[in-house]
This record gives C-alpha cells, sequence and structure tokens, in this order.
C-alpha cells in the first residue's frame, strides 16, 4: 500500500503529476459534495414573524378577553345567593412568548501612530442575534411564555345587591385571577 502512495506522489515516477492532480481533486469533491446534498430551504426568520404556538398566536385580545370572562361567570354562578352573572374582562397584553435566542458580540479596537505622533484609535463592534430553531422542526423554540396581563374585572351579579354575596364574589374573583381588590368591581343586575 504504501508503494502506492509513493509511485502516486513521485513527480518523476509511473503517474507523475496525474496522481497529485488526482488527489487534489478527490479532495475539492470530498469538500463540495456533502453540500450539494443538504437542504437549501432551511432559512431563518426574523423574530417578529415567527409564531411558536400557532393556536395560542391566533387569538386575539378580545377573544381571550371573551373566554377568561366565561370560565370567571361559570365559577361565580357556583357561588350560592349569587344568581345570574354576567363578567367583563379587560386586559392589558395578550400572551406573549420569547423566543430563544443566541446572541454574540465581536468587538475589536486597532490603535494606529502616525510619525507627527498623532494617535488614532478605531472601535468596531459587531453585534449578532440568531433565532434558535427546536430540533427537526421549523419552528422557533420558546423559551418563556408569559399570560394575558388583567387591567380590570367587572361582575354584574343579581344577589350582588346583598353585601355579602358581593363580598364573596369580589374575593373570589381576586382569587382566582390573583388580581387586588381595587381592579375587582362588583355590581348588582338591575331586576326587571
Amino acid at each position: 500500500m504504501n508503494g502506492i502512495y509513493k509511485t502516486m506522489l513521485d513527480y518523476k515516477g509511473k503517474y507523475g503529476i496525474w496522481g497529485v492532480s488526482l488527489l487534489v481533486l478527490a479532495g475539492v469533491a470530498f469538500l463540495v459534495l456533502p453540500g450539494l446534498f443538504l437542504d437549501k430551504e432551511t432559512s431563518v426568520s426574523p423574530p417578529s414573524e415567527i409564531v411558536g404556538d400557532k393556536a395560542m398566536a391566533s387569538f386575539t385580545i378580545a377573544q381571550i378577553e371573551d373566554s377568561i370572562a366565561q370560565q370567571v361567570s361559570s365559577t361565580l354562578k357556583q357561588i350560592e345567593g349569587a344568581g345570574s352573572v354576567v363578567v367583563s374582562i379587560s386586559l392589558e397584553t395578550g400572551y406573549k412568548q420569547e423566543y430563544a435566542q443566541n446572541k454574540t458580540c465581536d468587538s475589536s479596537t486597532v490603535q494606529e501612530n502616525d510619525n507627527a505622533g498623532g494617535t488614532r484609535t478605531t472601535n468596531t463592534t459587531n453585534q449578532r442575534t440568531e433565532v434558535v430553531f427546536a430540533q427537526n422542526r421549523n419552528e422557533a423554540l420558546v423559551e418563556t411564555e408569559k399570560a394575558p396581563q388583567i387591567r380590570g374585572v367587572l361582575v354584574v351579579a343579581e344577589g350582588a345587591k346583598d353585601s355579602d354575596i358581593k363580598i364573596k364574589l369580589s374575593h373570589a374573583v381576586q382569587a382566582m385571577l390573583d388580581l387586588p381588590a381595587h381592579r375587582v368591581m362588583v355590581v348588582s343586575k338591575e331586576s326587571r
């Protein structure tokens, strides 16, 4: 085996310059050919266009408000003496998702001195941020999810005429949604 390499690489040997050329071409082929078989459709989208959970992202703030209001209303109706209950919720924000990112920062400083004694300093900083994608999927990797922030809740209930029921309803909403008392308003429903 050693003899074959010696004859191929020897300029004056049996194969001469052709043997060396063949080895160089084989090396270039090994470097280029694997790149031809890679998937060229994998592109990185900017974070503003990425949707992690498509179902959650498709809801508008009004739909989220209605969904939470229905859940709270159905629970409050179970309280003894509450009667008919209508709940209205106001949100500050919808669902928020923060995506995992790779951040790189390169900085360099060049200081130049000329013959006249002058000095020039040049600072260069390059920052690059890339969104991390989940393995084997074309979805961004969600690092954190934040639930919608509730601005306030209005509860209209038949039983709110009774101050004890009114307090129970207010405390129930505060406990369910983890809200302070000043963000919850309970009023009695008009009887017709």
